[in-house]
């Protein structure tokens, strides 16, 4: 990448520009190319919660060890990438996370057959700020969401869409020269780096002219197991970016979010993972700039 620098000197005169100042700013872990930060629910603090830009919805972990304080109200609709199923839903609960609150929190009950979280920090606790993730630095960093004086220096700026409620931008992959645009969702839950939605696999016959190279098998929140195939997509045109020779699974779903018209795919974790990002909720632009994890091995 050419970087031009340019300096501009003013005699007698410095200027200086401020960083605005975060509300909150919440170191995270990456384990298997998902970002899990620390929050507390009600009464019950220490509980950790996987980062999800691909939950529109916060949820808790039945097989959490800690036993987080809720009390459950009602029942909800899960839909997970490949079905969906009825859950129960706790109400009125209080997240917190550094010095900002959520009031009024409504969190699902979904079973994820493991005690290595205790919940999913869905985009509905995200809103409400400007959230700036940053990889070189393991922070997330939540801005009051009226600020215009964050420093966007070398991030690209993109339309942010929502498709039922789910972050998406504008990409292209590209294969034998010919390109394939479509709206992709923005999934730091998914540990992969790119599944394609299985209505837009099948409309430009992808498995034809894309090469095999294995499979691979998923579980959804809805507790379904199922397998795809995983094929070696050429280009990738990701933020004005271009990636190469990128895992991609095909999805075959005909249920859930993988199963949506209204999307060409999902990019995961271990594809965003290599750009910082910060997500404007309120005028609808996100912003992505590479960082130091461009260069990991994909398979990692």
């Amino acid at each position: 990448m050419k970087v031009i620098l340019t300096f501009v000197v003013l005699i007698c005169n410095i200027v200086t520009y401020s960083q605005a100042k975060p509300q909150a700013v919440i170191p995270f872990t990456i384990e298997k190319n998902v970002v899990y930060i620390y929050c507390k629910v009600n009464a019950t603090d220490s509980l950790k919660f996987m980062f999800d830009t691909g939950a529109n919805g916060s949820v808790i972990n039945r097989s959490s060890g800690k036993n987080p304080d809720i009390k459950i109200t009602g029942s909800s609709l899960n839909t997970g990438s490949n079905g969906s199923n009825e859950v129960e839903q706790s109400d009125n609960n209080v997240v917190a996370f550094g010095d900002i609150k959520r009031q009024d929190v409504s969190l699902n009950i979904i079973d994820f057959q493991t005690d290595a979280f205790d919940g999913v920090f869905g985009t509905d606790l995200m809103k409400g700020n400007i959230v700036e993730i940053d990889y070189n630095r393991n922070e997330i960093r939540f801005y009051n969401q009226q600020a215009t004086d964050i420093i966007y220096d070398r991030y690209e700026k993109l339309k942010l869409n929502f498709i039922d409620n789910y972050p998406a931008i504008e990409s292209i992959i590209v294969i034998e020269g010919k390109e394939y645009k479509g709206i992709f969702g923005l999934d730091s839950g998914a540990d992969d780096l790119l599944t394609i939605a299985a209505p837009y696999a099948k409309k430009h016959k992808l498995s034809e002219k894309m090469r095999n190279i294995g499979s691979a098998t998923a579980q959804g929140s809805d507790g379904s197991v199922y397998e795809m195939q995983v094929m070696l997509c050429p280009i990738i045109n990701f933020s004005g970016k271009y990636l190469y020779n990128i895992p991609a699974m095909l999805s075959e779903s005909t249920e859930g979010i993988d199963s949506t018209e209204k999307m060409a795919g999902f990019f995961g974790n271990n594809l965003l993972k290599r750009f910082n990002t910060i997500i404007d909720f309120n005028r609808g632009f996100i912003y992505f700039k590479l960082n130091k994890n461009l260069y990991f091995d994909v398979y990692q």
